[in-house]
């Protein structure tokens, strides 16, 4: 099995900002938009970045690109708020490009340059997304601010299960409006991982099994949307508050939902993790213990690899 080891965004853009230049890893910035125009009112805007060439499969080994890191990618406006989002694996004809055909998206992860990441450290990480892609609104009244003129970086690790290259395009569609007069209230990610700050990462041991990882918040306000991502066999993940003893989001999975997300050997993957929207879905002091659990359920040989994680949104007090 290719081994999927996942450095947190967090650290692999602050060692190379660290270092002064881009390493050999690190793809050059994705084309997006050349402009956009402001407008009061929802806006959708869809950004493709790529393409990507995902290397074939060969005998029981997947072909994949690894972690890769784009900076100073397209955002979908500036100075806005985000409202919502979309991520998708397409073909340049914007079809889907699934496990069905052979490209998976195993992860994205779009972070900021300007902004510090509240449960770990270094640059914020702003949104995620696994195979699942699984689409996320917030709550009316909330959105993700984009600053004038800030940055954004992209960490991305595309996998292939056919046996020949596959060109393929990360799309995420954004729902957004303008900053300017806006009565929207700024939220704030918080990233719940059971792999912890260091690697998001674990081995999961064949049958039912659960790892947590607990976080005493540094922020305080009310918890809005969640969104969860797993690997195969991953039955649920959750995040609780042991302060209060409120449990903010439980997110099952489905796998093999569709056609799609069956693979050219007849193998699932996740298809499905519905977020937890609500206005509030909880409310967070600072100094509340947090924890994520993520379950699998095996049947046969253990899992490497695997990985449990909440992406959060706070409007801070």
């Amino acid at each position: 099995m290719l081994q999927r080891k996942l450095a947190l965004t967090a650290v692999i853009v602050a060692a190379a900002l660290a270092a002064g230049a881009v390493p050999a890893a690190v793809s050059a910035a994705a084309p997006g938009p050349d402009t956009w125009r402001q407008h009061h009112g929802p806006q959708v805007t869809t950004v493709r970045y790529g393409p990507f060439t995902i290397p074939a499969a060969s005998g029981h080994d997947h072909g994949e690109t690894g972690n890769r890191l784009s900076l100073n990618v397209q955002k979908p406006c500036d100075d806005c708020f985000i409202t919502g989002f979309k991520p998708n694996l397409v073909y340049a004809d914007g079809s889907n490009a699934n496990v069905n055909t052979g490209p998976m998206l195993h992860h994205m992860v779009m972070g900021n340059h300007w902004k510090n990441d509240v449960v770990c450290n270094g640059p914020q990480r702003i949104f995620a997304s696994g195979n699942e892609r699984v689409e996320s609104i917030l709550p009316a009244g909330y959105g993700i601010k984009v600053g004038r003129g800030e940055r954004w970086n992209m960490l991305y690790d595309l996998m292939n299960h056919a046996p020949q290259n596959k060109s393929v395009y990360l799309s995420v569609t954004y729902t957004h409006e303008s900053a300017t007069g806006s009565r929207l209230k700024p939220v704030t990610p918080i990233w719940m991982d059971a792999g912890g700050c260091l690697g998001s990462a674990y081995d999961a041991p064949e049958g039912v099994s659960e790892r947590i990882r607990r976080w005493r918040s540094t922020i305080s306000g009310t918890l809005v949307h969640m969104r969860g991502h797993l690997h195969h066999s991953g039955h649920s993940v959750r995040t609780e508050n042991l302060t209060t003893g409120e449990l903010l989001c439980n997110i099952v999975a489905e796998e093999g939902g569709s056609p799609e997300f069956i693979d050219l050997h007849g193998n699932t993957e996740i298809s499905d993790m519905p977020p937890c929207s609500g206005d509030p879905l909880g409310t967070i002091h600072r100094g509340d213990v947090l924890q994520i659990t993520s379950r699998y359920e095996i049947d046969g040989h253990s899992h490497d690899d695997v990985m449990g994680i909440m992406a959060g949104w706070v409007a801070r007090n």
